[in-house]
């Protein structure tokens, strides 16, 4: 298997190329992070959710949809209440770079099976 070079114009055609998360997660994938506990310090210092991007990177990995997968944990975070009710959640879920949209239909699915 062989891995294709990522430039400006392929990422914004796999991913859409909008996101800090899906680039940082094809980073990681890259290498540009390191591994382990080193790529979890890294995230963090750019202020990326390491827990998000690792379930980007499976994702992506396993050929699914990264724009959603990654925030499966977002998702959980806000059933149990870390990111409030209502227009404080949405406000908290934008002001931390995530699409209250998606993460609201993922609590849904979650909630409703």
């Amino acid at each position: 298997m062989s891995i294709e070079k990522l430039t400006d114009e392929k990422l914004a055609s796999v991913a859409g190329g909008t996101s800090k998360e899906i680039q940082a997660a094809y980073a990681c994938i890259r290498g540009d992070y390191g591994n382990g506990a080193d790529r979890v310090a890294a995230l963090r210092k750019a202020g990326i959710d390491p827990d998000v991007i690792q379930g980007m990177v499976n994702a992506i990995l396993a050929g699914n949809d990264p724009k959603t997968a990654g925030y499966e944990q977002v998702a959980r975070d806000v059933i149990n209440g870390k990111y409030g009710n209502g227009a404080d959640r949405v406000a908290a879920l934008r002001k931390a770079g995530y699409d209250p949209d998606v993460i609201q239909k993922l609590v849904n699915k979650m909630m409703l099976g």
